[in-house]
């Protein structure tokens, strides 16, 4: 199915599916991006429709990022009381016991603790030296070069340059996204985690947003005549769907709220 279908059949079909699965990247989809990340705020609205979404019988709602969890809990401002589940580093972090137990396997080893310090260390040497615009952004399993906001040359070396650096460390994992590079120890991913959560709610369909190459984990796994999948900007995909942008993304929601909680009420 093209990724610029109409959406609204699948988000018709998806609202009388029970259990559902609805899980959205951060950056990107339910926040812009912003040259501070810690500045990078919901489009308003956005997180109360999948509050919305959460207190329906029968819909699970999670917010998944490359974030590590504490600063996803800052900045989405979800209480760790509240049925949202909250998936970070990838994957590697979740305040759903369910989701840890899976991604046990996947977690960070003492060697890989060690390459981490390394990195962190020669990341940490390469940009005070050589590209002090840029940022970084440190994870609890990853080094993160953020250039957003930097002229397009100084952002291509700066990013070039960490990632010949990472080349010197074996078992770094290297993610291009919008602006940033990410340097990670993790053996996790996105779309094992949300089919983690998936598995464990018995979920019938599933619906996810993302907007980057590392919501194409979970785009790829999820497959199902039910699943719905939507890529949130430009550029190729594996999602069935497409928005424009962030705005759009949570107007989508919006919309699946309003259809699964007509759904409730007539059933």
């Amino acid at each position: 199915m093209s990724a610029v279908a109409p959406v609204e059949e699948a988000l018709e079909r998806a609202a009388t599916t029970r259990p559902l699965l609805v899980a959205t990247d951060y950056d990107g989809v339910l926040a812009p991006f912003d040259a501070d990340p810690m500045q990078a705020t919901p489009v308003p609205g956005a997180v109360d429709t999948l509050r919305s979404l959460a207190a329906l019988p029968g819909v699970h709602v999670a917010v998944v990022s490359g974030r590590d969890l504490v600063t996803l809990r800052t900045l989405t401002e979800i209480g760790d009381d509240e049925p949202i589940v909250l998936i970070g580093s990838h994957g590697a972090e979740s305040s759903s016991a369910a989701v840890r137990e899976a991604m046990e396997a996947a977690a960070v080893t003492p060697e890989d603790e060690v390459t981490l310090a390394e990195l962190r260390s020669d990341i940490e040497a390469l940009v005070k030296e050589h590209h002090s615009e840029a940022h970084i952004e440190l994870k609890s399993a990853a080094v993160v070069v953020h250039v957003r906001g930097l002229p397009r040359e100084v952002g291509d070396a700066a990013i070039a340059d960490a990632r010949r650096v990472a080349l010197d460390h074996p078992g770094v994992k290297v993610l291009k996204g919008k602006s940033v590079l990410e340097l990670s120890v993790s053996h996790a991913d996105k779309g094992s985690a949300v089919t983690a959560l998936g598995r464990h709610v018995d979920a019938v369909a599933r619906v996810y947003l993302g907007d980057d190459v590392t919501d194409e984990d979970a785009f790829t796994r999820m497959r199902r005549p039910d699943d719905l999948t939507v890529k949130v900007g430009t550029g190729s995909t594996a999602a069935r769907y497409r928005v424009a942008d962030e705005p759009a993304a949570a107007a989508l929601l919006t919309r699946l709220q309003e259809l699964c909680s007509a759904a409730h009420v007539s059933g």
